[in-house]
């Protein structure tokens, strides 16, 4: 694999069972997290060891489900509402086991403080294929608009 989340594809084919399935590991992540509690839901797509970096957008590099965790669980006390989705899926590099899928995103919340904010950006998923399906072993996110405010 010669991509690790923006390099060149790798041009290996991605069959479709596996591009859905990696899809579906993006659509269950904000699923969960979309439903404010489900800790156990958010961790379940990374693998125990993964690496959640949010520091392209301000925020820290996280290591491993406690650290993922504990950063959900502040977030989730500061919002009453999130609403997010996910479109225009690629796959940027596969080699059977392990694979790079980037995925826009549109995300928005409402703070239970008041107010709320809007996010337009890319996620980007290293993901490996594990005894219990596609696991994410690093996450990163930039902005396409940054955000105002």
């Amino acid at each position: 694999m010669t991509d690790s989340l923006r390099g060149i594809p790798d041009m290996t084919a991605c069959p479709v069972e596996d591009r859905l399935a990696i899809q579906d590991l993006l659509v269950s992540y904000a699923h969960a997290v979309d439903s404010l509690h489900d800790l156990d839901g958010i961790c379940a797509v990374f693998e125990e060891d993964a690496v959640f970096d949010l520091s392209g957008i301000g925020f820290p590099s996280l290591n491993g489900h406690g650290e993922i965790r504990k950063f959900f669980e502040d977030t989730f006390e500061a919002m009453a509402a999130h609403a997010h989705y996910l479109t225009n899926f690629a796959i940027t590099a596969y080699d059977g086991d392990t694979a790079s899928i980037r995925a826009y995103v549109i995300g928005m919340g409402k703070y239970k403080a008041g107010g709320g904010i809007t996010v337009n950006g890319r996620y980007y998923f290293d993901v490996v294929r594990t005894s219990a399906g596609w696991k994410a072993k690093r996450y990163t996110m930039d902005f396409l608009i940054p955000i105002e405010g």
